[in-house]
């Protein structure tokens, strides 16, 4: 016998994976929890019952998934609109089965108010005794979704942390349940290479002991990350945290001390890591998740002195201008949050705006600081510092010809030499 009103209400609406997906139609909007907490037990489902969708439209953001719902075999079913473009979306982009959404992180509660969501897929934890269910390792977009969605279906996994912050969700607020025990979505951890150490090294000389920082994901920021560990005092605030994260606060370099908001705590949107990151963070309350209307708020950041934003780019122009989104045909990345906290960074009183990425791609054979770009991501007038394992170009308060030469100096030398020629030849008016 159920003894409490929310446990009738959690056992009456549990379902099978498949009778859940056999709730969702062709032409609906299916918005897909994001990251590492894509529901995969669902998604599978999803991909199962293919055959009888035309036209589902699914809206995610991949970092973390292994997008089986982009497989050839599905692109007549699913179009999926992605926030964070993929490799692993390739195929479905050259197939028209994908197109790529530019907004930022922070904006995509309120577009998700604005647009008619008819079932969301998500992911929590078993209730608790109070009949809360936990968002675990990632906050991100699900408050907003979860009150605008049509319908809620959740994936229960037992494996699920139970995380602080903004993070329950009473059984109430959600439809059907389907249980789950199985591994989460995890990003490993990679060894940064020799040239990804020296970035890590030169961007961790710009940040100052008791300074509070956002970095991304991968081994470039893991590598800023691993080059911290001499400093005191620093605190974070940040889209996402890594293991890389959980070694510093272990170490008592992160202590977020010196933070005038979320004082004492690490503070994120979602976890991007391995079981150990996730378990670390279970009952943790020196980490809080909240949603990308906090995490990635200019005004909230602003509150934060010396705030440094740490991202990364596809390449860069020898003005200062940012493409961390598309090269070639179809979008690697995204807007993400990155604009979002450069904004903060420009804000925050000592604040700085930081972007750091490799000298060349393609084994070496293309320079990523080029005399134009196609796409801009973030304006040359935003940046403070871009950091290359050559060295660091100060941008801010330079004239247009005083940042080509500083972006020049810190281009790989191979290309420094065709940079300096092809600028004399299109920009004789800065010289």
């Amino acid at each position: 016998m159920v003894k409490y009103k929310w446990g009738t209400i959690y056992s009456s609406r549990q379902a099978s994976a498949e009778q859940a997906i056999s709730t969702i139609q062709s032409f609906q909007k299916v918005f897909l929890a994001p990251f590492c907490n894509e529901p995969q037990t669902l998604v599978e489902e999803l991909v199962r019952q293919k055959d009888r969708f035309k036209d589902v439209f699914l809206y995610n953001m991949v970092i973390g998934s292994p997008c089986i719902y982009a497989d050839p075999a599905c692109h007549s079913h699913f179009k999926i609109r992605t926030f964070l473009g993929s490799p692993l979306l390739k195929k479905a982009f050259q197939n028209h089965s994908c197109d790529y959404l530019p907004v930022n992180l922070s904006e995509i509660p309120c577009w998700i108010g604005q647009e008619k969501i008819d079932v969301a897929l998500i992911q929590v934890s078993p209730p608790n005794d109070a009949g809360y269910c936990n968002l675990g390792i990632s906050v991100d977009v699900v408050q907003t979704l979860v009150k605008e969605a049509t319908y809620v279906i959740a994936e229960v996994n037992s494996q699920m942390p139970f995380t602080n912050g903004e993070t329950i969700l009473h059984v109430s607020e959600i439809d059907q349940f389907v249980p789950s025990d199985r591994p989460l979505l995890s990003i490993p951890r990679g060894e940064p290479n020799d040239e990804e150490m020296a970035i890590g090294t030169l961007v961790s000389e710009l940040i100052p002991d008791f300074a509070t920082i956002q970095v991304g994901v991968g081994k470039i920021a893991d590598s800023i990350l691993l080059s911290l560990k001499s400093k005191k005092d620093i605190g974070v605030h940040s889209g996402s945290i890594t293991d890389a994260v959980v070694e510093l606060m272990e170490l008592g370099v992160i202590t977020n001390k010196y933070k005038e908001i979320n004082q004492y705590n690490t503070v994120c949107t979602t976890l991007t890591g391995t079981k150990a990151l996730y378990n670390y963070s279970h009952l943790n309350e020196s980490i809080e998740l909240f949603s990308t209307e906090y995490t990635h708020n200019a005004v909230i950041i602003s509150k934060i002195s010396n705030f440094h934003s740490i991202n990364s780019a596809l390449e860069v122009d020898i003005f200062g201008q940012i493409n961390a989104e598309q090269v070639g045909d179809f979008p690697m990345a995204g807007v993400g949050g990155q604009m979002d906290f450069i904004r903060g960074a420009r804000l925050s009183k000592g604040g700085k705006a930081i972007i750091a990425l490799p000298s060349t791609a393609k084994k070496g054979t293309q320079s990523r600081i080029k005399t134009k770009i196609p796409y801009v991501t973030s304006l040359k007038s935003e940046i403070d510092y871009v950091v290359t394992e050559f060295g660091v170009a100060s941008l801010f308060g330079k004239s247009l010809s005083e940042r080509a030469s500083e972006l020049i100096k810190i281009a790989h030398p191979n290309f420094r030499e065709q940079l300096s020629a092809e600028y004399k030849e299109s920009f004789s008016l800065y010289l």
